[in-house]
């Protein structure tokens, strides 16, 4: 059964210091069940080593005082956020996160995603499968998604039993509803500052469970995607990969590795650091940041992803007032009184009024933000990192 909850949460905070931006290329459903068996047999017998192994390569394990050994991904845009490169796909195990990122097979398909007001964000490991472990929200106008936070197991047959989910605002992705089925999500997702308002016009979700010894992501209905996007929402076949590598859409399937892995609590990372030096580390990163590949120059770079977040917001807002007036029109539509319909009118001016007072307010949170921004990229030095692999 759906749990619907809302929430007032806070809008993220990002890291200071002195940075160089560098922008991403860009039913009939079957009844639940109470069993899961995994895909034991499926593949070679792995176990919690294999993750420290295989996602080494692209960030640094760092012992964590609440969670044990945690990954942090290396390379990533210093607004990043988890299930923000890629897409989404309607498969036979539900809402199926497409990811772009190489080592996205794993982090978003087992375990939690944290943060840390230090060490950013941080992928605690877990060993049963899922096709996104995420929570939904949307309304009239927007859809949005967030990694669920760890401490909470998820439990075949039980699920998550009755938690009370308190996701912090800075934890969602927000896209315009008509933009949830493009290929590359990261170019829609709207500015964190616009997350608070749009936090209290929609609804929570998260409804993952297990049907027909699978496990489900029911997420956000698909017929009112179908509304929103004026598409065809395409249902696909999760197809198991025979070795480690990148998702990947062929024809109608999604093709994915996704071994069972047994846990074991004696295995550790080959190489790790302790969490106030992986800090102080990132601290330094973060102060000069050097990527892989500069295309030009940082403020060049800076400005049109500024101007780009201005469209976002802008449209977005644009969007919440239109879909206010819609529906008053709708409601007058079937008033036949005069007074009644000059009633709707003054409760939809005043509406309106309430949403623009707040939508100014984004506005002037994300000029500021985009001023600190473009201040510490002008102190940046612009660099290229060589590629050590």
């Amino acid at each position: 059964m759906k749990k619907i909850l809302g929430f007032l949460v806070l809008v993220m905070l990002f890291g200071a210091g002195c940075l160089l931006y560098v922008p991403y290329d860009e039913s009939n459903r079957p009844p639940q069940e109470n069993s899961y068996e995994g895909d034991r047999g499926a593949y070679g017998g792995l176990d919690t080593a294999y993750f420290y192994e295989q996602m080494q390569p692209y960030g640094r394990w760092v012992s964590y005082s609440a969670y044990g050994y945690v990954w942090i991904p290396r390379d990533v845009g210093y607004k990043w956020r988890p299930y923000s490169r890629g897409n989404w796909a309607w498969t036979d195990y539900g809402w199926t996160w497409v990811s772009l990122e190489r080592w996205g097979w794993i982090a978003y398909h087992y375990g939690r995603w944290g943060w840390d007001r230090r060490l950013g964000w941080f992928w605690v490991p877990d060993v049963v499968w899922g096709p996104a472990w995420v929570a939904w929200r949307w309304g009239d106008a927007h859809i949005g998604w967030a990694p669920l936070p760890p401490g909470v197991d998820f439990i075949p047959g039980r699920g998550f039993g009755r938690h009370q989910w308190d996701i912090p605002g800075h934890y969602w992705n927000f896209v315009r509803g008509r933009d949830f089925m493009d290929r590359s999500l990261d170019r829609w997702i709207l500015p964190a500052e616009r997350n608070v308002t749009i936090v209290n016009l929609t609804v929570l979700n998260v409804n993952v469970n297990v049907r027909d010894n699978r496990v489900f992501n029911d997420g956000v209905d698909v017929e009112y995607v179908r509304r929103l996007t004026n598409k065809v929402v395409d249902k696909y076949t999760l197809k198991a990969a025979p070795r480690a590598g990148e998702a990947r859409l062929e024809g109608r399937d999604v093709v994915l590795y996704k071994p069972d892995i047994v846990r074991n609590d004696a295995a550790k990372p080959k190489q790790f650091v302790e969490q106030d030096k992986a800090a102080d580390e990132l601290d330094n990163e973060r102060a000069g940041r050097i990527y892989r590949q500069v295309p030009r120059d940082g403020s060049a770079a800076l400005r049109q992803a500024h101007e780009q977040e201005v469209k976002l917001m802008q449209d977005s807002q644009e969007s919440e007032v239109n879909e206010i007036r819609r529906k008053a029109d709708d409601e007058k539509a079937k008033i036949q009184n005069p007074a009644e319909k000059q009633k709707v009118d003054g409760q939809v001016k005043s509406k309106i009024a309430e949403l623009k007072k707040k939508h100014q307010e984004e506005k002037a949170e994300m000029t500021e933000r985009q001023k600190a921004e473009e201040a510490k990229t002008k102190k940046a030095p612009v660099k290229k990192k060589i590629d050590k692999n």
